[in-house]
């Protein structure tokens, strides 16, 4: 199971309809958008990918990691 922030940052992703940059992620957490706040989430969404949570399609641009039957693992807590 994912710590909460992680888990956040996969909901907002999963919520968004399209891609998204860890600029505008920071907000949406309720951090202030400062370098280092985004600098950090930057390195989450980088763990969440190698993890499998999300996918980098683009340098900086993160989506959702496709699952085959696995619509539930992100809203479980």
């Amino acid at each position: 199971m994912l710590p909460d922030v992680y888990r956040d940052i996969v909901e907002i992703v999963a919520d968004a309809p399209g891609p998204l940059q860890a600029k505008q992620i920071v907000p949406r957490l309720g951090l202030e958008a400062t370098t280092a706040k985004i600098e950090g989430t930057r390195g989450k969404l980088k763990r969440l990918v190698e993890r499998g949570w999300l996918n980098e399609d683009a340098p900086g641009r993160f989506t959702l990691a496709r699952h085959d039957g696995d619509a539930n693992r992100v809203k479980s807590r």
